[in-house]
């Protein structure tokens, strides 16, 4: 990896995003939006992405979470469809249908209409199956289970799932892990639901891997909190080897030298670990495109949660 490049190209993209956002908008949107980019390889189109927040105004009222922190991460989502008015029409429509299976309207429910089947003939029966996933889920955890697993629930879910293996699944990872001294709470669980990506089928193999890959990262002082848990399940879902457990920690410790990322370092594990799995669909012809896509909206679904908390913690300050 060329260190140097990454760096400027990350300083550039910032600076891009920072433009396009404006001033107001917290300072962790900008590097996650801009970290999206760098680890793509593509470039941040700052006149396309004005036209989408535009577009979000224009189709939403005042009180819409399209109008929040978390819209500026779906903004830069959608700047991957061509037609504009219609990528926020089709969001909007995802979100409708979302209620119809009684989610509960707000940011979670928006981050997840986002991982909608693009099947307009199957969108129905996937937020239903999404919806019977969740219930599963919360089943097991009461009071641990809320709006931040709805994303999670879209995402891992299909009408030909069987939700309730798929949720005992969940649940023996999350007590299994739980007895290598990882801590309880919404990482965990979103770290468990990771887990099933591939199968809904238990695997005996990926909680040691995940605990390797923990311990692997702690020994060489890269500073695992209960926020990167779920990227230590992509890292185990891909089986990564030492070699490129070292890449990626390479790369975290010279992030983490960027004045850029001074305040904020825990995005540079975030940084690190998309990077790397850009790399490895370069490199490995058996790491599928579809595989790579979905790991990145699993990563993108962590970061908007994260953008959910920014904006609640907003109001509530401006409330006060």
């Amino acid at each position: 990896m060329d260190f140097v490049m990454i760096e400027n190209r990350f300083a550039n993209t910032v600076e891009d995003v920072s433009k396009a956002v404006g001033r107001m908008v917290d300072r962790k949107i900008v590097l996650a939006i801009a970290s999206k980019y760098v680890a793509s390889g593509e470039l941040f189109d700052s006149v396309k992405y004005k036209e989408v927040l535009q577009e979000m105004k224009t189709q939403t009222s005042w009180t819409s979470p399209l109008r929040t922190a978390v819209g500026y991460s779906i903004a830069a989502n959608l700047m991957e469809q061509e037609d504009t008015e219609q990528a926020v029409k089709n969001l909007l429509n995802n979100v409708n249908i979302m209620k119809e299976v009684k989610f509960r309207s707000g940011n979670f429910s928006f981050i997840g209409a986002q991982f909608l089947t693009e099947e307009a003939s199957e969108k129905h029966a996937h937020a239903q199956a999404a919806r019977a996933l969740f219930d599963a889920i919360r089943k097991h955890h009461k009071f641990l289970t809320s709006y931040d697993d709805i994303p999670y629930a879209v995402l891992l879910s299909s009408p030909s799932d069987d939700v309730e293996l798929r949720a005992e699944t969940m649940n023996r990872y999350y007590k299994e892990l739980r007895t290598y001294n990882f801590n309880a709470g919404n990482e965990l669980q979103w770290l468990s639901q990771v887990l099933t990506f591939l199968s809904p089928q238990y695997d005996n193999k990926l909680v040691p891997n995940v605990v390797t890959i923990r311990d692997g990262l702690n020994n060489q002082d890269v500073k695992v909190k209960a926020m990167h848990y779920p990227l230590l399940g992509f890292l185990a879902i891909l089986e990564v080897n030492q070699v490129q457990l070292q890449q990626i920690v390479d790369l975290y410790h010279e992030l983490k030298g960027m004045k850029l990322l001074k305040w904020h370092r825990e995005f540079v594990l975030f940084m690190a670990i998309q990077i790397a799995v850009y790399n490895m669909a370069q490199v490995q012809q058996s790491l599928s495109m579809t595989i790579t896509s979905s790991i990145e909206l699993l990563i993108q679904a962590q970061q908007a949660a994260m953008f959910a908390a920014v904006s609640a913690a907003a109001v509530a300050s401006s409330s006060s």
